[in-house]
């Protein structure tokens, strides 16, 4: 059965497209091919030297490149204006040193559409697109910063808002901080902080529940929305379960407290488990009635959860790893230490 290849709806009449939902959440309603003018391998060959260089400008790691596109006349090309671009594309890396590398786009693609569809978080739209020969098959996101009149909403990661970098703070300039502290700089820069403080505690939960071992500084960020004008957490993105691809760190990328706190759970267990969010919550300043309903929120939803994972482009073998990451964050989450 086809699928839509942002939502994975069902699709009748045995033509590859997206649904009218996706077309417009991605496109504006336009009619766009799902399947791109050339192959993975070909990728390099399309793009001038100048691009090349852009792009290992902004590799993530050394793994990942993205690829700047934008939309000409009803097609996805190749964006050679630095900053003119809707779109992201992200092929699979070309790397030795993670597993499974060509199911990295369909992992942050499924991982994306579970956070959405399941569990209600605001997220970047995406899809997952086909190259001309078939596989493997390349992520796209539409930029949330970029308005359908052109104008480039101002977004800071919150690296630049911690002032931290590689040039003050090391190569973990990304890793070496916390939770409470992006709490504590969302109440510092969003006027209305209460409601996005609730929005960073359920993803924070989220990443935790799909083994999102590299949820670092520079992936959350604000942006000054135009219609309110004030900072506000922008949509989620880079979801990503990376214990699909690399050894499971256990963990968070970044720890909860900004102290160095450690719970008796974990100082008995070496793990998070539902005292350690119980403390984050109440450190974030949500009411526990609330923090408590959403512990019970992240570990629910199997039934969902599964159906979509069957519907999801990733293969037989990583839709088992995945589904048994998740239960075994579920059981952690249920964990109350005596």
């Amino acid at each position: 059965m086809l699928t839509c290849p942002g939502c994975y709806r069902p699709l009748r009449g045995g033509k590859l497209r997206f649904c009218p939902g996706c077309a417009k959440l991605l496109f504006d309603g336009q009619s766009v091919s799902p399947v791109l003018p050339f192959s993975a391998a070909d990728l390099p060959s399309v793009l001038r030297e100048d691009l090349i260089a852009a792009i290992r400008r902004i590799s993530i790691s050394g793994v990942q490149f993205k690829v700047s596109m934008r939309l000409e006349a009803g097609r996805l090309a190749i964006s050679a204006e630095r900053g003119s671009h809707e779109y992201l594309l992200k092929p699979p890396p070309r790397s030795f040193e993670i597993g499974a590398v060509n199911e990295v786009p369909a992992n942050e693609h499924f991982t994306m559409q579970l956070a959405r569809q399941v569990f209600g978080l605001r997220v970047a739209a995406c899809a997952l697109l086909r190259f001309a020969d078939g596989q493997p098959a390349a992520y796209l996101t539409r930029r949330f910063d970029v308005l359908p009149s052109g104008e480039h909403l101002l977004q800071e990661d919150f690296a630049q808002l911690a002032e931290r970098s590689r040039a003050t703070h090391g190569e973990d300039f990304k890793y070496d901080y916390s939770h409470e502290g992006i709490a504590q700089l969302i109440r510092r820069f969003v006027p209305a902080a209460p409601p996005d403080l609730d929005e960073f505690f359920r993803l924070t939960l989220f990443n935790y529940l799909v083994s999102n071992g590299d949820a670092h500084l520079k992936n959350f960020s604000l942006h000054r929305r135009p219609d309110i004008g004030e900072y506000r957490l922008t949509p989620a993105y880079d979801l990503l379960n990376t214990s699909l691809h690399v050894s499971d760190t256990n963990n968070l990328a970044l720890a909860l407290f900004a102290d160095d706190y450690e719970t008796p759970s974990f100082e008995a267990n070496a793990y998070l488990a539902q005292p350690d969010f119980v403390e984050l919550g109440r450190r974030l300043g949500l009411p526990g009635s609330r923090v408590a309903r959403l512990l019970r929120e992240v570990v629910g939803h199997e039934a969902a959860t599964a159906q979509l994972l069957a519907r999801s482009a990733l293969p037989e073998v990583q839709q088992e790893q995945y589904a048994a990451s998740l239960e075994s964050r579920r059981q952690r989450l249920r964990y109350c230490f005596q």
